[in-house]
């Protein structure tokens, strides 16, 4: 399974919303993929953070995983080296509306 299905299939699981895969490479050298998806509270934030720390090390991914932000956290940032994981609690993504920021990036909705 591919490195980014496998984040995909991982915010799916504990039922992440409203995901959006932004295609950066033609933005910035430095990544190739963001995803940004909505999460309904911070016990399910923190719980797809997780989730996704614990499928890609299953998967055998040994990349570095860098994370900003806890438990208690309405954003939490994965640096996951070619690929940017945003997970908002609902009303936190709405405040920074990245997805306005980046509407000139090609995107895609990922649904199961």
């Amino acid at each position: 399974m591919d490195f980014n299905e496998v984040i995909l299939k991982s915010i799916s699981e504990k039922k992440g919303f409203d995901i959006l895969v932004y295609d950066m490479r033609t933005l910035t050298p430095f990544i190739d993929t963001m995803i940004v998806c909505s999460t309904n509270n911070l016990r399910q934030n923190y719980a797809i953070a997780t989730n996704i720390k614990d499928r890609l090390k299953e998967a055998g991914y040994k990349k570095s995983i860098r994370m900003e932000g806890d438990s208690a956290s309405k954003w939490i940032l994965m640096d996951l080296n070619e690929t940017v994981v945003h997970l908002f609690v609902k009303e936190e993504r709405q405040v920074y509306q990245l997805d306005r920021l980046y509407c000139d990036v090609p995107v895609k909705r990922y649904d199961l």
